[in-house]
């Protein structure tokens, strides 16, 4: 008896304590949202998560079937706007463009990308610097020119691989093999080596773990009062990556430094060439620093491990 009247206690303890965080710090009268905004009834503490189903645009789509095409969701602690028709969508992501071109970081994602991910950088100086950079130099005509040889002796090695594993009737992976492909182009347009010698398990792994955990879902960053703890075990992970990474792009780059001060007329072929370039360079616009540069091969080389080894397989299949 005693303990049931314990229990009941902290209970109503606990439901009062909620209701009380709820309305001093989550409730839409302190967040202030677009107030004439329609929106569906929400729930202390998770506002809408509870609506949003697996295959999420539909899910969207119904709601704005009743809602507009414009609507207000609270995800957590985070409002958000939603835009579904193709008006609305013009002026959030052209005529209003640059307003809404930054993307919230998590906390992991901060760390994984030293805090200077380009992909997520709000648009500025840093942003129009990188993209200038990655558009005159990396993707120049002549480093086009030298990647159409590339990406033929890689596509060759990919078919001859295929043949030999098929003539002697050994079960081929098909999606391991586009991965190792695409990684193997990214790496020789990035850092003129092949991801599939040297430390090529080691890279495909932790590439293959940065691409997860930046999918992944963290309540940590939507419930403000969770914000302090790690109850998925994601920035532990993180930082664990994070290390991992760290240690293999520092070897990579101390290496080709070696080789840069060794042939001091070698010119600038590839991403990390025109990066080193850059921060040796003391006019450049932007100051950039080894952090910066590792962050920058780990956007590209996840990006273009995601989509493009994902086109690679929808065109296969």
């Amino acid at each position: 008896m005693v303990f049931m009247l314990i229990l009941l206690s902290f209970t109503t303890l606990l439901i009062f304590l909620s209701t009380l965080l709820y309305h001093s710090t989550l409730s839409p009268k302190n967040q202030k949202p677009l107030r004439g905004l329609p929106s569906p009834l929400g729930l202390p503490i998770i506002g809408h998560l509870h609506l949003l189903e697996p295959i999420t645009h539909r899910c969207l789509h119904e709601m704005s079937c009743r809602y507009g095409p414009l609507f207000h969701l609270r995800l957590g602690s985070v409002p958000c706007v939603v835009a579904s028709d193709s008006e609305m969508a013009t002026e959030f992501l052209k005529t209003n463009g640059i307003s809404f071109s930054s993307r919230k970081q998590s906390p992991a994602i901060k760390l994984l990308a030293y805090d200077f991910s380009f992909a997520l950088a709000p648009y500025g100086p840093y942003w129009k610097f990188i993209k200038k950079l990655r558009t005159h130099k990396l993707l120049g005509t002549r480093n086009l020119s030298t990647f159409e040889n590339i990406i033929k002796i890689e596509v060759h090695k990919y078919l001859g691989d295929l043949m030999r594993k098929a003539k002697v009737d050994e079960e081929i992976n098909v999606t391991e093999e586009i991965l190792k492909l695409t990684n193997n182009l990214i790496s020789q347009m990035m850092l003129s080596i092949r991801c599939s010698e040297g430390e090529s398990d080691e890279a495909r792994t932790v590439i293959r773990e940065v691409t997860q955990i930046f999918g992944e879902f963290d309540i940590s960053d939507i419930i403000c009062f969770c914000r302090n703890f790690d109850l998925q075990r994601i920035r532990k992970r993180a930082s664990d990556i994070h290390k991992r990474y760290d240690r293999l792009l520092e070897k990579i780059i101390s290496d080709w430094e070696k080789e840069r001060r060794i042939k001091r007329s070698i010119e600038a072929n590839d991403f990390l060439d025109i990066l080193l370039d850059a921060m040796e360079n003391e006019t450049c616009d932007v100051k950039l620093t080894r952090n910066h540069i590792k962050a920058l091969i780990l956007d590209f080389f996840h990006r273009g491990h995601g989509y493009n080894s994902y086109c690679y397989r929808m065109g296969v299949s």
